[in-house]
């Protein structure tokens, strides 16, 4: 068994040419880096960017559960097909070195889909999974619990996965590592309001980035694309500026929100409005 990798799994034609784009960011951002295929579908252009493809056993729209039990690597990163690595984030396999699971929260985690439960109440201190980047340092008892999760899911007919994760996790001896927000970046415009003192995003995660919106007027197939060529800059002055990723850098990066005519007004609004509570109060 090899020691770590990627893996991403993707049925049917669009979302395999989906996975292909994301796996050409992988190794743009991480050159050196395992990306594994599960599939089920074989000869789709682009795919020669995995280093190996592995057919499905299963066809059906939660592959993630094989690819992980399936995986080859010791310790693994299961991701969705729907993203874009913008920076180094193999430092996530450290973490798998002292931890069972790695995830990163829900950032809509007062939506419907985040409220949703599968048979027990649980406290919001300990809130949704997103699972989108699933890290595993493969054992028994981390197989166990994915096989259990994909059998309930099959046995059950869910249509989703997050609230039975968050509930068995819950429940389980398992140590599971909360990974920051920037490890699976959902919440783009978020980075409109970085500094040079936040974290860069290392994975940007979004439905538009999947093929089937090609034929839209909101598809996105390239970050600039879905964020826009300003924030784009603005995110790779970000990841300049991270001493984690850039290391000494001593770039300061205003956040975008603040740059420009727009910006410097809508400071100046903000100062006003400030110092005439503080008048009030005085």
């Amino acid at each position: 068994m090899s020691s770590q990798g990627f893996v991403i799994a993707a049925s049917g034609k669009d979302y395999i040419e989906t996975a292909v784009a994301a796996a050409r960011s992988l190794k743009v951002a991480m050159p050196d880096v395992s990306v594994d295929l599960f599939t089920d579908l074989e000869n789709i252009p682009g795919t020669e960017v995995f280093d190996q493809i592995h057919m499905l056993d299963k066809s059906w729209f939660r592959p993630k559960f094989e690819s992980l039990v399936r995986s080859r690597f010791e310790k693994t990163v299961y991701l969705d097909a729907d993203v874009r690595c913008l920076a180094d984030m193999s430092d996530i396999f450290t973490v798998l070195e002292q931890f069972d699971i790695a995830m990163v929260h829900d950032p809509l985690r007062n939506s419907a889909h985040a409220q949703r439960v599968w048979k027990t109440p649980l406290p919001n201190a300990f809130p949704h999974l997103n699972g989108g980047l699933v890290g595993i340092r493969t054992s028994d008892a981390v197989l166990d619990f994915l096989r259990d999760v994909q059998e309930t899911i099959i046995s059950e007919n869910l249509t989703s996965d997050q609230a039975l994760i968050r509930e068995k996790l819950f429940a389980s001896a398992l140590r599971l590592a909360v990974l920051p927000p920037e490890y699976n970046f959902l919440d783009y415009r978020q980075a409109e309001m970085f500094g040079f003192l936040h974290s860069a995003p290392r994975l940007l995660h979004h439905y538009k980035f999947h093929s089937r919106h090609d034929k839209r007027l909101d598809s996105a197939r390239t970050v600039a694309g879905l964020v826009g060529p300003d924030l784009e800059r603005h995110i790779n002055s970000l990841i300049e500026a991270d001493a984690q990723l850039t290391p000494g850098a001593s770039k300061k990066v205003r956040p975008l929100v603040d740059k420009g005519l727009l910006g410097k007004l809508r400071k100046l609004v903000m100062s006003v409005k400030k110092g005439i509570v503080r008048l009030r109060r005085g």
